[in-house]
């Protein structure tokens, strides 16, 4: 039986209301091990924990919590003037001995053991950034503890061209029935100091203004000491808001301004500079470099004007779910360690299609990505550098494919910005007075400020190869080549240095940018309240302002964080014969694929979260949800269920599917049309973007056991029932209501028929995902020799609309969903598809 993490992570609100007694034994976390970088220098941290008398002979391990313990990105290309270590973080135990001789250990997944999660998604260097490890402490180690003060040692080894470090933010001794054995107490370092303490001025923050916004004076790397176009401002909020907002120590301000060449003073200065500049920015408690922005949890909506500042900062990593019973009841409204039981009516109230399913503040089982994660790890204007010849970020540039359209994606930027100055309400941050006009106004320039970024690059996804010319991607991954050392390159693998994975390195660039500059207008405008006041439409003849979206959300109807996923970066690469090298994953992520899944469900997860798409009419932006629902259900099959704790870990996958599809139901719940039979462009019609198009990912045949001839295909979602007996038909039932409510009332001739012959949506329209059509004519459902009834498929194993429908009765029959729903539902299939049953 696993034990319970303690839940360490919630910061006190001041050291001053820690009373200690005067010799007691104190940590202070978080642990920042941090350093320029050099792997011949590494950065050692030392503390010390107390052991009674009675516990040194019990103890047989160290047990923490490291944020970042291991290397999450691209591999170095460049010339380097010392290799990159294999491994970032070690430890010791030195326990009570005078000398420093005891073996540094690894913290890899080698020599450490990580929770369920952090281990089947890819371990140390995996999906999860922040992570919690035991390290099993050998006859050796265990014999140097003693009574009193034990050392132990926490090691940067260095940079591997892009990290300066890690954090332990909490850590303990335990035995073997995992008890902590050591009675020291640990003291969360409180930020309100820091800041307090900068916030008047010096000349120092003068100093450090100069320094935060200076192009041409940093290095990449301590390794690479080439000199970067880009400024410190270029890859955060220009103001440095973020900083102070995600509250990162001064210390670690610093170690940053040196990891990129500058000095120690210099670095403080910088620190003055954004502890002075960002005074006003809010304080949020959760704001920490290892809390993952925008993390969901119970509180973070809020009322009053203002408020919602609190929301980006999330509920913290304690709010991550850790097992699928927690995920499913906190998703049906109920706590996630309560023992009250679910009932249809709790199931039904969340799946209503008409309801809305509040996602900022339910929990989940996912720990979304830090803010380390949102930036970029080198600036768009370190790619197509300002000026060059064949193309630049800053000053516009012509690519293939792109007509005679020039994009500037920073000029956008600028523009939106200016917009926002003049027309924001500072001191309120109320922006319901906007009139009707400027809505549609800077609804247009936020929807552009997108599409120009992702213009620039070229193509789409998985593919930002020109047929003819080359497109800003190709360019920028030239641009990247031609800095390649063979030798850097060679002490990594070969798959994170192709050309394609150049290309990822350079869509990276641009989307990581776009993205923090739509998270800075969010704060620094406050745009994260109504969405209603920018997504919406004017009407035709009143000229009056119908907004659609949600009571808090972010704003932007266009490419965002959810363009950060490897699934959106990825560019397709081919073997000799044709055939798919890899797919879906990014080029230095070979053999990573339960991380790299990971990653793309957290961007995903958290596009959902920040703005679930606000009900955006034609265009279907930010979100994508057969993508979202796809690799929820990719991520779980990938975990396999070869054990009981995979099988946990599967299920808080398919978990959150269950949500993607609740919810997805409730974005689709509108009055577009489900075909416009006057356009005869099956890919620009109004149906595909509405409920039609739906109509098959919301069967109730989802939740079901599929039979088809070659068997049965068990229901992903029989895990239910291990919760709570029954709970699987509640869904099913839950489910059909659902989609009564979407479609029940739909008329036959309102619905396009699908033309087996039409491949306008790039298959057969009967079997095209895009698919938003039915199919003209009623077939029975097969009959097995033992006469089970199942659904016909077609060689490839596909199943139309019309017999997942036909079958779907039947099974919420056989299963005993409620007779009235059933009925409901038959009464519809009846209609769509007349005949004999």
């Amino acid at each position: 039986m696993a034990l319970a993490r303690p839940l360490v992570l919630a910061a006190v609100a001041s050291l001053a209301a820690v009373t200690l007694p005067s010799n007691a034994a104190t940590v202070t976390v978080p642990i920042e091990v941090l350093g320029a970088g050099l792997p011949t220098s590494p950065t050692v941290r030392t503390v010390t924990l107390d052991l009674p008398a009675a516990q040194a002979g019990t103890t047989t391990s160290l047990w923490f919590t490291c944020h970042r313990c291991g290397f999450y990105g691209a591999p170095e290309y460049e010339a380097v003037n010392a290799p990159p270590p294999k491994v970032k973080a070690s430890v010791r135990v030195l326990g009570a001995a005078s000398t420093d001789a005891a073996a540094w250990v690894d913290i890899d997944d080698a020599h450490v053991v990580l929770d369920p999660a952090e281990r089947l998604h890819g371990g140390i260097n995996g999906g999860l950034y922040t992570a919690h490890i035991s390290l099993a402490l050998d006859a050796a180690t265990r014999g140097r503890l003693a009574a009193g003060a034990n050392r132990v040692q926490f090691r940067f080894n260095g940079t591997d061209g892009e990290t300066d470090g890690f954090r332990v933010l909490d850590l303990q001794f335990r035995n073997d029935g995992g008890q902590r054995t050591d009675d020291t107490t640990i003291v969360h370092t409180d930020p309100q100091r820091e800041r307090a303490a900068g916030s008047a001025w010096s000349a120092d923050a003068d100093a450090g203004r100069t320094l935060w916004y200076a192009a041409d004076q940093n290095i990449k790397s301590p390794i690479v000491p080439r000199t970067l176009h880009a400024s410190c401002s270029s890859c955060h909020a220009e103001d440095g808001r973020d900083l102070q907002y995600f509250n990162y120590s001064n210390n670690a301000i610093a170690t940053r301004a040196a990891f990129h060449g500058l000095t120690a003073k210099q670095g403080k200065q910088i620190a003055a500079y954004i502890r002075y500049s960002q005074r006003d920015v809010p304080y949020a408690e959760k704001g920490r470099p290892w809390n993952p922005p925008y993390q969901p949890g119970p509180g973070l909506d809020c009322t009053g004007t203002g408020c919602e500042t609190q929301w980006a900062a999330g509920a913290g990593l304690e709010a991550v779910l850790t097992t699928p019973r927690q995920a499913v009841r906190a998703l049906f409204g109920k706590a996630p360690d309560g023992t009250d039981p679910l009932t249809q009516a709790d199931i039904d109230r969340v799946m209503d299609p008409a309801a809305t399913l509040n996602v900022r503040e339910t929990p989940v089982p996912l720990q979304f990505p830090d803010w380390n994660a949102w930036l970029p790890t080198i600036h768009p204007d370190d790619i197509w550098e300002p000026g060059a010849a064949d193309g630049s970020f800053h000053d516009g540039a012509r690519f293939s494919g792109s007509g005679d359209h020039v994009y500037v994606p920073d000029a956008q930027y600028e523009a939106i910005t200016a917009w926002l100055q003049a027309h924001a309400p500072i001191t309120t941050g109320d922006w319901s007075t906007l009139s009707a006009a400027d809505r549609d106004d800077i609804q247009t320039r936020f929807t552009a400020f997108g599409w120009e970024a992702y213009g620039f690059l070229g193509g789409g996804r998985g593919n930002h190869i020109a047929g003819n010319g080359v497109y800003g991607a190709q360019v920028g991954a030239d641009h990247l080549q031609a800095r390649a050392s063979t030798a850097t390159m060679a002490l990594a693998p070969a798959s994170g240095f192709t050309n394609e994975a150049f290309i990822e390195r350079a869509m990276a660039s641009v989307m990581h940018w776009t993205a923090v500059k739509q998270w800075e207008w969010s704060q620094a405008f406050h745009l994260e309240g109504d969405q209603r006041h920018f997504i919406g439409d004017r009407e035709t003849q009143t000229g009056a302002w119908q907004g659609r979206g949600e009571a808090h959300g972010w704003p932007f109807n266009t490419p965002g964080p959810f363009y950060l996923a490897p699934h959106m970066l990825y560019q397709t690469e081919f073997n000799p014969d044709g055939s798919t090298k890899r797919d879906l994953i990014l080029g230095w992520e070979a053999g990573q694929v339960p991380a790299s899944y990971y990653r793309t469900n957290q961007w995903y997860q958290l596009q959902m979260t920040v703005n679930a798409g606000a009900q955006s009419g034609w265009v279907n932006y930010p979100m994508d949800w057969p993508y979202l629902t796809g690799f929820d259900e990719y991520l779980g099959n990938l975990v396999g269920d070869a054990d009981a704790t995979a099988r946990d870990e599967q299920s808080t996958h398919f978990t959150r599917l269950l949500q993607a599809r609740i919810k997805a139901a409730q974005y689709v719940h509108n009055d577009l049309p489900l075909y416009d039979p006057s356009q005869p462009d099956l890919v620009a019609n109004i149906g595909r973007y509405g409920r039609a198009q739906a109509e098959k990912h919301l069967s109730p045949v989802v939740f079901m056991d599929n039979d088809v001839l070659l068997g049965v295909w068990p229901s992903k979602f029989r895990y239910l029932d291990n919760i709570q007996p029954g709970l699987l038909l509640e869904v099913v039932n839950g489910a059909i209501a659902q989609f009564n409510g979407l479609y029940a009332s739909t008329d036959a001739s309102a619905w396009r028929r699908c033309d087996p012959a039409n491949t306008m949506l790039g298959d057969s329209e009967t079997y095209s995902g895009f698919r938003y059509c039915l199919d003209a004519t009623r077939e029975p459902l097969g009959v097995a020799s033992d006469g089970r009834l199942y659904m016909r498929e077609d060689p490839y194993y596909r199943r139309t609309t019309e017999q997942t429908d036909l079958y779907g009765v039947v099974k919420a029959k056989q299963m005993g969903a409620e007779p009235t729903r059933v009925a409901t539902y038959e009464a519809w299939v009846n209609r769509m598809w007349p005949g004999s049953p």
